[in-house]
């Protein structure tokens, strides 16, 4: 270490740093001198950025302090250069940083306030020395004045002789870009706030809709029950069959829920038939099944008219569960992949419970023996795949039927 001053390193008495008066090396106080001389021709008012030279030991002692600032900064802190690093240092407000995220794709951004400044200098000048370079935004509070945005560049250079950290850099005025942007993101905030609010009232009108078409639906479902009461606990009993029957489908929650509910109006159509046909007590004729079979397509009429995803599903299994695989169902005579997947899901469900159920012309059949007439309609009425998964599930629909075994009241 040199104690010597060369007369070339001596400068105004405005001069207020350490290196060019202090025990430093040579070297450190050339290459410090040069930099002044350079910024100080920087340092004018038509430049738009503000030179400066900061130091700090990398020993016990890291407070920070300048060896050159420009005179722009002294007068938007309206003080002097002694005092720049306290008052810098008291006046930022946020400093924000950008980098790459991992895909390299999405830029981040980490923003950092007064408080936090305060615990992480050494770890940021660290950074800054590992890196070679720093490149920051600090919003920085003023007297008597809004708020401005600095962007700081500078690069970093260490002198391991003396323990001392360089950072020659500049600052720009970025405000009127950070304004913008700010205002930007209050902008996007407005519009996200306003779109949530949006699919709020949107979610709670779905669930009002919603409500009230199962409202409808059960409603009908119920009129249709009560004008043929022989049948009981039908429509409870096959919403549950084929839920079973969905689920191993493959179906998705938001499916399986659909079929659930619009199962229930599988014979709605039944409204239109007359009761003396819906409760003769022996087999129909020709002719009267005739009229029986068109309870089909008076259902899909009765749920016509709305596109909602739920009555959509309930009419097409109305007009579909007793078309057959083969071609031989009604009302259309559609075959195998034809017939939509909830018509032939509802068509292996709606006959094992008519099985299962007594009727006024028939004792109610055992669930073995009803299993075993499913199966012998593999690939005739019924989608063998769907069958086979049935029939798979035999303990499901059983605990199914005794749960919902009719009480007393539908018994004739």
């Amino acid at each position: 270490m040199s104690n010597q001053q060369d007369s070339n390193w001596i400068f105004d008495r405005d001069y207020c740093g350490r290196i060019l008066n202090g025990e430093f090396s040579n070297n450190l106080k050339k290459r410090v001198a040069e930099a002044i001389s350079l910024f100080r021709s920087f340092s004018v008012n038509a430049n738009p950025s503000i030179p400066y030279i900061s130091a700090w030991r990398e020993n016990s002692d890291k407070s920070i302090w300048y060896e050159f600032v420009g005179n722009r900064l002294l007068q938007l802190l309206g003080c002097q250069s002694c005092e720049v690093a306290e008052i810098f240092r008291d006046s930022v407000l946020q400093r924000l940083t950008y980098h790459y995220g991992s895909d390299n794709e999405k830029i981040n951004k980490k923003i950092l306030d007064h408080h936090d400044l305060a615990f992480r200098q050494e770890e940021l000048r660290n950074e800054g020395k590992s890196k070679g370079t720093i490149e920051a935004v600090y919003k920085i509070s003023l007297k008597d004045r809004p708020a401005i945005w600095l962007k700081d560049q500078a690069s970093v250079e260490s002198f391991a002789e003396d323990q001392v950290c360089l950072s020659f850099g500049s600052l720009t005025d970025v405000t009127m870009e950070m304004m913008a942007h700010e205002q930007e993101q209050q902008e996007k905030a407005l519009l996200l706030s306003r779109h949530a609010e949006l699919e709020h009232k949107i979610e709670q009108q779905n669930k009002e809709l919603w409500k009230m078409q199962l409202e409808m639906i059960y409603r009908l479902a119920q009129a249709a029950q009560f004008r043929d009461s022989c049948t009981g606990p039908h429509i409870t009993k096959m919403s549950h069959y084929c839920d079973i029957l969905s689920q191993a489908a493959g179906l998705s929650e938001e499916e399986r829920q659909l079929i659930f509910h619009a199962t229930a109006m599988h014979d709605v159509g039944k409204l239109g038939i007359a009761e003396s046909i819906l409760h003769k007590p022996g087999r129909l004729t020709d002719q009267e099944f005739a009229i029986m079979k068109n309870h089909s397509i008076i259902g899909a009429k009765l749920l016509s008219g709305n596109d909602t995803p739920l009555l959509r599903m309930a009419k097409g299994i109305a007009l579909t569960h007793h078309e057959r695989w083969d071609g031989t169902g009604y009302p259309t005579g559609l075959c195998q992949e034809e017939i939509p997947l909830p018509g032939r899901i509802a068509a292996i469900c709606d006959v094992f419970d008519a099985l299962t159920s007594e009727r006024p012309y028939k004792q109610a059949w055992n669930t073995d023996l009803a299993f075993s007439e499913v199966e012998k309609g593999k690939g005739s009425q019924f989608d063998p795949e769907l069958v086979d998964l049935f029939l798979a599930r035999k303990r499901d629909i059983t605990s199914i039927r005794q749960r919902f075994a009719p009480s007393p009241l539908f018994k004739q």
